[in-house]
Order: C-alpha cells, then structure tokens, then sequence
C-alpha cells in the first residue's frame, strides 16, 4: 500500500510514478492510501500506472488555497481520517506500505500500524533535512523543524528506509539508526523525456528557476541577482517554474513589483511531463540559488538538459558535480552570480556538455530496482 494521504490536487509526483509503475512491472500489486480525487488524476490516468486500486479517503470541507499554517493542521485532520481505514488494511493484508516521503504527514499513519503490531512491514524514503536556521517565516520554520523531530522519531519503527544521498545516510547514522535498516539509493530524472524534450520556440526565456517558490529556494537572491544584469540587459527575462503556499507567492509578487521587475519575471505555474522538458530547453540558463538541498532533482533535471547552470555550494552537490557540470558561488553571494551571468551572455555561451553526459547515470529505473531488492528481503 502506498500512503498518499496528503498529496494535493497537483497529482503524484512523476518521478514517484515511474517507480510505481516499475513495482508493477515486476508484478507487485499496489494499493494506493489517498484522497478520493486522485483516483481521477490525469497523471494517474496517463501511460504510468495500468492498475490503479485505491483505498480512498473522503474530502474535507478545506483542500484548496492552503497556507504553510493550514496544511499543518489539513495534514492532522487527513491523518485522523485515515484511522477510520485501519480496519481495511487489516482485511486486504498488505505486505508493505510504503512512505515515499519521511515528511510527517506520510509516516504518522504507518507509525500507528507498526505501534499495533501488524505483520505490515513499513517502508520509507527520507529524502530531506530541515534545518531550524533556513530563512522564512520563525513560527512555520520552528514547526517545520518540530515536525521534522518528531518523524525522525516515528522512522524508528520502519523496517526498511531509502536514503537519497551519502549525506542523508551519515546524518541518519549519527542519530544512532541501525544501520541495516538504511539502504543508499540515490535520486534520478526522466531519462526517455529529457532526450524527446525539444526547445519551443514560443518560449523566451533567459534564466529559469524550477521548484517550490519558497524563501530556502533563493528566490530573493534571484531577484538580487536580476536587478544587476538588468542594468545592463533590461530586457533580460526569469522565468519561474511551480508554486508557493498563497502567503509565500503573494509577498513575493508585491517585492517584484516593489523592485520594478514586473516585465522581468514572467511565472509559469506548476508544469510537469514533456512540456517541462521542452521548456527547460528552451532556457539559455538556470538559475537555482536554494539554500538547503538534500539532492536537489531540479538542478539535475536542467543540468542533463545540456543547459548551463549557476547554483550556491552546497553538500549535497559534492557527490554529483565532479566535472563543472555546474558553476558553483559560495551561498549568498549573489553578486558573483550576476558577474558570471553576464560574462556568459556576453559570450553568448550558454551550452553545457559535461551535464548532458550525466543523463544515463540517474534513472529511476535503477533506483527502483534497489528498492524492489529490498522489498524481496522484507517479505521472505
């Protein structure tokens, strides 16, 4: 059973599909632990997944428009839903249920389970840290850290947990995790899209950010960043790929127009599939200046599409970037960013070669095989 409580009317991340649709492949029948809209999802219905059982959870009067605050407590209230659904788990005796996520929305449900000693083994990925100190709102920072703390401790009593990156796996073992329970895994991208993808011309775009709109992504840096090169290029063009919670997108378009970048900042909304790719293409740069990342997909997903790439040193790079498949800035410095941009347009060179040969390396194919290993072991 794979525990999907929380996931929005956004539909399943694509890169959680094609490891479900691997699972099938390799014969596994899975049971999807979700609200009842995603049953109808246009993802769910594309080529990914050609059985779709779902254990469904009925809609709450409030599932559009959240606040950081809101989610919190639809999160608490979804969880409380699904209790009533224990009984079916009971009955359909699954084998696993799987967390594709270590957020606590999807571990306090599995957590229950294993406090009620059913044979059910649980699976997680722990996919992320959340430090107290990342910019952003102290209340919805200090709580995002509280709960972080708190499924760290349910993890506890998962059977088997997926880490994403050497980083993860060290953190985990400082905390004193048995160490035959985590098993390195790794991230990965949409290999068969990234090579079909193609530039559309009706897209100019000169710098592009793809992911959350959310203070620990840089986006401020972004327009620090912005407000330099256009001095020079005033025509120069970000455009933003995805979402933020109403409050975070709402200040962040009134410090746009505070700026004066109206014209400079074009936002894109949430795109996934092959127009994300063939956007992504169509991009001269990438601009991605996140101040914690515990892998950052993203920032891979545009560097395999051959286009250059400027992001802030963080650790989780170390391990994926040997070659200058990125142009790394000591965090914060948003000013060196802005010289190398402009040199790079200046020359007018905005290829990235040593990214392209990345591609191969990061399938979900791979990652998924692993897991399923794993799964192998647990069920014997």
């Amino acid at each position: 059973m794979i525990n999907l409580i929380t996931m929005g009317k956004e539909g399943i991340p694509i890169p959680w599909l094609l490891k479900f649709r691997k699972f099938q492949l390799k014969g596994y029948r899975l049971h999807f632990f979700a609200a009842y809209f995603l049953k109808e999802s246009p993802r769910i219905e594309d080529v990914y997944l050609f059985n779709r059982n779902f254990v469904e959870l009925k809609k709450l009067k409030k599932e559009e428009k959240l606040t950081k605050i809101d989610f919190i407590f639809y999160s608490l209230k979804r969880n409380l839903v699904a209790i009533k659904k224990v009984k079916i788990v009971l009955k359909k005796k699954f084998d696993i249920i799987y967390s594709p996520s270590s957020v606590l929305d999807l571990t306090l449900f599995p957590f229950l389970l294993k406090i009620l000693k059913l044979k059910i083994k649980w699976v997680a990925v722990f996919d992320n840290i959340v430090p107290l100190t990342d910019p952003g709102n102290k209340l919805v920072r200090f709580l995002a850290w509280l709960f972080f703390q708190i499924s760290l401790l349910l993890l506890r009593k998962a059977d088997c947990i997926f880490v994403i990156s050497k980083d993860l796996k060290d953190y985990l073992l400082n905390r004193g995790f048995d160490k035959n329970k985590i098993i390195l895994t790794g991230n990965a991208v949409e290999v068969d899209l990234i090579k079909k993808a193609k530039p559309d011309p009706k897209y100019k775009i000169d710098a592009l950010f793809v992911g959350r709109i959310n203070e620990t992504k840089g986006i401020y840096d972004m327009l620090d960043v912005l407000e330099i090169i256009k001095e020079r290029y005033p025509n120069f063009q970000l455009a933003i790929m995805g979402r933020g919670d109403i409050n975070t997108e709402r200040k962040y378009k009134e410090e746009i127009k505070k700026r004066r970048l109206e014209k400079n900042v074009k936002f894109l909304g949430f795109k996934t599939g092959l127009e994300k790719f063939n956007i992504i293409k169509s991009s001269k740069i990438f601009l991605f200046l996140s101040k914690s990342e515990s892998f950052g997909i993203a920032l891979l997903e545009a560097v395999c599409c051959g286009i250059k790439a400027f992001a802030y040193d963080l650790p989780a790079y170390r391990n994926i970037y040997k070659n200058n498949e990125v142009l790394i800035f000591k965090k914060n410095d948003f000013r060196s960013v802005a010289k190398a941009i402009l040199e790079t347009f200046d020359k007018q060179d905005f290829g990235n070669p040593a990214g392209v040969k990345l591609l191969n390396k990061y399938s979900w194919d791979k990652i998924a095989e692993i897991e399923l290993n794993s799964f192998r072991k647990l069920v014997i």
